[in-house]
């Protein structure tokens, strides 16, 4: 507490003006110190609050896959698209190679009650590699593939432990392929003005997927687990691949078997 002494010598207003100023430093070192005190208290015990109800979520998830109570669980999924036989034709239907690997990755939302599984997810992938494209060699055109699936599941858990799941399934869904032509002036552009429309020739081919698989997962966490998944399956894509107004065909056509082989991370959330 501060204290203002007159001084006789002083005039009246000088030490009413001192004490006031006096005052005022006080108050306002008092609500620094105040503030401060709840800053830190915040910073202290916030870590653990939130840390007690990630607690209890996760305890609740892990209570409801053990008792077989309904529950979410959202999937991420990176790895391996591979086309073994399927015959690839980027340049036109009498120079066809055989095989194609791509990068897959995948995000899938189910919801698990019980042993059964039922949800829907997405997987997109693109080639490792650029194959050249007919034209004239100044161009130099290149031609780059790309894939998306759309995709309902269906999963059975045959083996069940607190450590470990193992699945099998089924999906059914749609397939994207899309076929993308450019030449090197739309993948470097000679200046930073951006015009409207595509940098680049594509043409998209839609069919029909359809695919069973296997995998497991293994828990790190009450509710995080990491797994990996294999399914084989087939795309029916039109007979007749389709062409573009610069007479390119688009690489897959006919019915396409495909591998999917991926690692996965899975988190889970009790409703």
């Amino acid at each position: 507490m501060s204290t203002c002494r007159h001084d006789e010598r002083a005039p009246r207003s000088a030490c009413s003006s001192a004490c006031s100023s006096a005052r005022s430093s006080a108050g306002s070192t008092t609500r620094w110190l105040y503030a401060g005190a709840v800053l830190v208290a915040f910073v202290t015990l916030a870590p653990d609050a939130r840390a007690q109800d990630t607690s209890r979520g996760a305890r609740r998830a892990l209570a409801a896959r053990e008792e077989g109570r309904p529950h979410t669980v959202l999937e991420l999924g990176a790895g391996l698209l591979a086309l073994p036989a399927a015959e690839v034709c980027p340049t036109s239907l009498d120079a066809c190679s055989t095989g194609e690997a791509s990068l897959g990755l995948g995000i899938h939302n189910i919801y698990q009650f019980g042993v059964w599984g039922i949800g829907a997810g997405i997987l997109w992938g693109t080639t490792l590699r650029n194959d050249a494209a007919r034209g004239l060699e100044d161009l130099e055109r290149d031609h780059a593939r790309r894939y998306f699936l759309a995709e309902v599941l269906l999963r059975y858990t045959f083996l069940r432990t607190p450590e470990y799941e193992a699945w099998g399934g089924a999906t059914v869904g749609g397939v994207s392929v899309l076929d993308a032509w450019s030449v090197r002036a739309d993948r470097e552009p000679y200046s930073d003005v951006a015009f409207v429309g595509p940098r680049s020739l594509s043409v998209g081919t839609e069919g029909f997927a359809a695919s069973i698989g296997g995998g497991g997962h293994w828990f790190f966490w009450d509710n995080l687990s990491v797994g990996g998944q294999l399914r084989y399956g087939n795309w029916f894509l039109p007979s007749e691949p389709a062409t573009s107004p610069l007479g390119d065909v688009a690489s897959l056509s006919g019915r396409v078997d495909f591998f999917d082989l991926s690692m996965t991370l899975a988190y889970r959330l009790a409703l």
